[in-house]
């Protein structure tokens, strides 16, 4: 009767380490497959919140229409303004109604910088000229930013930093109201660095 020869120990030793060499570097590859997904998934989900940013900015700006408006303290503003505290507000048309709510298809509202959370908001109000109960809805349309500027090309095709531009005395006759020719945001962003995006005035 033929003996059954079996594994030695030091061979059982040497194959479990083989083993264990393989099952770290299969995991090690799979581990850095995984973090380069989700690294991807980020990076792609972050280019749709700029592609979403830059399109609800298009919208607003391309729909900017020359209605002034009364402010909270019933003061007549233009229909776009630049704010001390930093705010860009203006009134914008084509707002949809398919509720048929007894409402104007205007909007008024402005965008934002909030510097502590670093985020690019959207404000707006349901009525064209709020008091100081009409009530505000505010948007988040981009986190990560850290700068915000704006430019705003005159009919005059000069640059100017705030809106509407200073008026001299030959320009006295001019409605504050009159709409720029385009309009220039500058975003400092954490991760994409400068973004520059151009929008044209319809």
């Amino acid at each position: 009767m033929k003996s059954v020869r079996g594994f030695t120990l030091l061979e059982l030793i040497v194959a479990l380490g083989i083993f264990g060499v393989l099952a770290a570097m299969a995991y090690g590859g799979l581990n850095s497959a995984l973090g380069n997904r989700t690294i991807v998934e980020q990076k792609l989900q972050r280019t749709v919140d700029m592609q979403k940013a830059y399109l609800r900015l298009r919208e607003d700006l391309q729909q900017m229409r020359d209605r002034t408006a009364r402010d909270e303290f019933g003061e007549s503003q233009p229909a776009l303004r630049t704010v001390p505290d930093g705010r860009v507000e203006f009134t914008r048309g084509g707002w949809r109604n398919p509720l048929t709510q007894p409402r104007s298809t205007l909007e008024r509202l402005s965008y934002t910088l909030d510097e502590k959370e670093h985020r690019l908001l959207r404000q707006s109000w349901r009525v064209l000229d709020p008091s100081q109960e009409s009530a505000r809805t505010e948007t988040v349309v981009l986190e990560g930013v850290d700068a915000l500027e704006w430019r705003f090309l005159s009919i005059n095709s000069e640059w100017q930093a705030v809106w509407p531009p200073p008026q001299d005395e030959t320009e006295l006759d001019t409605p504050s109201s009159v709409l720029p020719r385009a309009v220039e945001v500058k975003l400092e962003t954490r991760d994409w660095g400068e973004l520059t995006w151009l929008f044209k005035s319809s």
